[in-house]
């Protein structure tokens, strides 16, 4: 018996069998939209709330507990390396010995008026004015009633305590009594140069007299020590143990303004910096400056995110500020996928890039999560990049 002959109609069929199965089968093997997307370009911006506690580059001056200190420069005054900042008086130095000095002058004006009441020496008086007028700013100067430059002061009226004293020898005036006036006159002026020293920069910097106890532990030698715990008590106002000796006192410090640093807290587990972003930066109180800063280093304790900025603006008015509320903003560039393309593998944050087999797991870190997907930036970009698929959940 001879079988039946197939028609076209089974070949049509018979087609259409196969060209169902290869498209099942390539559909097998290639991304499809429901279970891959296309990986774009993406930015976004943002700002968010942030706690920042400031840590500058500054050397803190000490001084011998009992000492006394006459400032020469002023808050906030610009300084170069071997400028005179200060004089430091030690122990054995007292007002008094300023208040003698002053005695001895008094009466050195009163026997002038004795013994040269009847002589005209028109010259002679304004030696003599010359050296009352500085001897009296002086004083005022030391007495902080006035301010001004003590070290040029100083020199002044010692140059027109010489010219006087020069001229009456030169005239033949001398005398007996006025002599031994002037000699005890040099001898207080001796004494109380042995008492003092000077304090000069060592560098380039901004004077500071504005001490907190902070400056010997928020240094950028002090990174390795500083923790989460620590920057959360100096915004409480909490003290810390900065080492430091009872036998000195910290009298100012002298600060580079042009390279300093914050640390910035936020409980927000969705920020992610990554070290080399760039952030604005704009304290509260502080709105009309705005300053630029680079990550350095971010670290997570706890629910914490503390992020290190380092500035290269000039630090302007947050020379006596050390932390409180602030504001950070940036625009991020990278790429963009679904949120259902994130997986976590072994605590590691990633996505399934597509191979042809069951895909290759690449690490990624977010930078935001937002409606419009998940931006996200990675060190395998040979791997990850703008038109590559990526699995989806």
């Amino acid at each position: 018996m001879s079988g039946r002959r197939p028609t076209g109609r089974f070949f049509i069929l018979l087609m259409l069998l196969v060209t169902v199965l290869v498209f099942a089968v390539v559909q097998a093997v290639r991304p499809g939209e429901a279970r891959y997307a296309v990986v774009e370009s993406g930015s976004s911006n943002d700002t968010r709330q942030v706690q920042a506690v400031i840590m500058r580059d500054e050397a803190v001056v000490t001084m011998e507990s009992g000492s006394t200190v006459s400032y020469l420069a002023s808050e906030g005054q610009s300084v170069s390396a071997g400028d005179e900042i200060a004089y430091v008086y030690s122990a054995g130095y007292s007002v008094r010995q300023l208040q003698e000095l002053e005695t001895i002058r008094a009466n050195i004006r009163a026997y002038h008026l004795t013994i040269l009441g009847t002589i005209i020496d028109t010259r002679l008086d304004i030696l003599e004015d010359n050296v009352q007028y500085l001897a009296l700013q002086l004083k005022e100067l030391i007495n902080k009633k006035t301010n001004g430059n003590l070290l040029n002061l100083s020199a002044q009226l010692t140059q027109a305590m010489e010219s006087r004293q020069t001229y009456l020898s030169q005239n033949q005036r001398e005398d007996s009594k006025l002599t031994s006036l002037y000699e005890s006159e040099s001898k207080k002026e001796t004494q109380i140069l042995s008492w003092q020293s000077v304090q000069t920069a060592d560098r380039d910097g901004v004077v500071s007299f504005y001490l907190d106890g902070y400056e010997s532990f928020l240094t950028p030698d002090n990174m390795a020590n500083i923790t989460v715990e620590d920057l959360k008590g100096v915004l409480q106002g909490r003290s810390v143990d900065a080492g430091g000796s009872r036998l000195t006192t910290n009298i100012y410090r002298l600060v580079n303004t042009d390279e300093w640093y914050a640390y910035i807290l936020t409980d927000d587990a969705a920020f992610n910096p990554v070290t080399g972003q760039n952030f604005w930066f704009q304290m509260t109180g502080f709105e009309d400056v705005v300053y630029q800063a680079t990550v350095v280093s971010s670290v997570k304790s706890g629910s914490t995110v503390a992020t290190l900025l380092r500035f290269t603006d000039p630090m302007g008015p947050l020379l006596n500020q050390r932390g409180g509320k602030a504001a950070i903003s940036t625009e991020m560039t990278g790429l963009r996928v679904p949120a259902g393309a994130i997986y976590t593998e072994n605590g590691q944050t990633g996505v399934y890039v597509y191979d042809g087999a069951g895909g290759t797991f690449i690490p990624v870190i977010v930078l935001s999560n937002t409606s419009d997907g998940v931006l996200i930036s990675t060190e395998y970009t040979s791997a990850l990049y703008v038109g590559c698929y990526v699995k989806v959940k």
